[in-house]
């Protein structure tokens, strides 16, 4: 398996200087680049278009999750922070782990684990997409469950796992990453409003604008509405003619 390119997001050298050199000893990492403020993030996220970002997420103009907002980035996510209290909402976007400062050796070993086993279970997805009428089966550790694809109103991540959300009120556990549902969903009918939500075009009640560049989304079945994020927004808009 070749390197995944990545990039260190960090307002602290000393911390990018730190973390550089720990990864070092693992040749899944290849750093080619750092950034020090979400403003440097994007251009360099834009122009070297790196696979995995390590990523702070109090930075000296805004949050690591302000920075998301702002781009359309698909590649993996590890945080680094000093702080605990955003691990939820790490998770809920699909992150591969998140690690609290100091960085112990033995904690960034896990998490280069998991993000290899990841790798390996992708490469082995397939990619034939199934029609609106097919059947998707669906397996954990309890049960396998065979869904059409057009009772499945939206998917959400939980960690390395997901939710499938169905017609009938149900949700099922699945291992299926995010990456693996928009290669399998027929796209005409499915699209992605953030890092962590998935919908059914079918059920979208009504859109609440909240600025020119960024809506909610009334889903079927779901009680608050879901936030899309400004890069797909955009997206949405351009393909649905909103």
């Amino acid at each position: 398996m070749s390197s995944l390119q990545a990039l260190i997001i960090d307002d602290e050298s000393l911390a990018r200087y730190t973390l550089k050199n720990k990864l070092a000893k693992f040749p899944l990492v290849n750093v080619i680049g750092e950034a020090g403020n979400i403003k440097e993030a994007i251009k360099r996220i834009h122009r070297l278009r790196p696979q995995l970002l390590f990523l702070d997420i109090q930075l000296s103009d805004g949050t690591g999750f302000d920075l998301l907002e702002r781009i359309e980035y698909s590649g993996h996510i590890i945080f680094v922070t000093a702080y605990n209290e955003y691990a939820i909402r790490a998770f809920e976007i699909n992150a591969v782990d998140y690690l609290l400062k100091p960085i112990s050796d033995k904690r960034l070993k896990q998490a280069i684990e998991r993000l290899d086993n990841i790798e390996k279970k992708e490469d082995n997805v397939i990619t034939t997409r199934l029609g609106y009428s097919d059947r998707v089966m669906i397996i954990n550790k309890k049960a396998v469950n065979f869904i059409i694809v057009n009772t499945i109103t939206y998917i959400r991540a939980s960690g390395e796992y997901s939710y499938s959300y169905t017609t009938d009120g149900k949700k099922y556990l699945t291992s299926k990453k995010m990456s693996e549902w928009e290669m399998i969903l027929p796209e005409q009918y499915f699209c992605r409003i953030n890092r962590s939500v998935i919908i059914s075009l079918d059920s979208i009640i009504r859109f609440e604008y909240l600025s020119s560049r960024t809506a909610e989304v009334v889903i079927h079945g779901e009680p608050h509405p879901v936030r899309v994020s400004r890069i797909y927004f955009k997206k949405l808009k351009d393909k649905y003619l909103l």
